[in-house]
C-alpha cells in the first residue's frame, strides 16, 4: 500500500497517499467504543455524533467520479457544531461541480452536493436521551 508518514497534534501517524473506495476499515466494537468514550470523557457538553440517512449518503457516492465522502465539521448559522459531507474524487479533489451529458447531447454543468442537516446525539441518539444512557456501548 503507498502510504506516508504524517504529523497529527505532535504524532506520526500513517496514512495512506490515494483516494479510492477502499479507504476506511472495520475497527471492531471494542476499539470504536474506546474512541468513543475517550471523546465523550473530554467533551461531555459537545455534540458526540450525526446520523446522516442513506439516501443522502447514496445520492452523493453516486455521482460521476466519487470515490468516497470527506466529512467536514463546521459551525451553522446558530453557532452549533455540524457535519458537512461533500463527495471526493480518486485525485482527492471535492466533488462541487461535475460535467453531464442531457438527452439532446449538451454538455450541462451540475453542482456537486454538499449535504447537511444531520440529525444532532445528543439529543436524537435512539432509544436513550443521551448516549451515556447506554453504557454497553462503552
Amino acid at each position: 500500500m503507498n502510504t506516508e508518514l504524517i504529523v497529527v497534534k505532535g504524532k506520526v501517524i500513517e496514512q495512506a497517499k490515494h483516494f479510492t473506495a477502499e479507504i476506511g476499515e472495520d475497527i471492531g466494537y471494542e476499539a470504536g467504543a474506546k474512541m468513543i468514550k475517550r471523546y465523550f470523557d473530554e467533551n461531555n457538553d459537545d455534540v458526540l455524533a450525526f446520523f446522516m440517512g442513506r439516501n443522502m449518503i447514496e445520492s452523493i457516492l453516486a455521482q460521476p467520479g466519487v470515490v468516497g465522502i470527506r466529512m467536514f465539521n463546521g459551525i451553522n448559522d446558530m453557532g452549533i457544531k455540524q457535519i458537512v459531507l461533500v463527495g471526493v474524487d480518486s485525485k482527492g479533489n471535492n466533488i462541487l461541480h461535475y460535467t453531464t451529458v442531457n438527452p439532446a447531447g449538451q454538455l450541462v454543468k451540475n453542482k456537486g452536493i454538499v449535504a447537511d442537516r444531520a440529525k444532532m446525539c445528543p439529543p436524537y441518539c435512539g432509544d436513550s436521551d443521551t448516549p451515556s444512557d447506554d453504557p454497553s456501548w462503552y
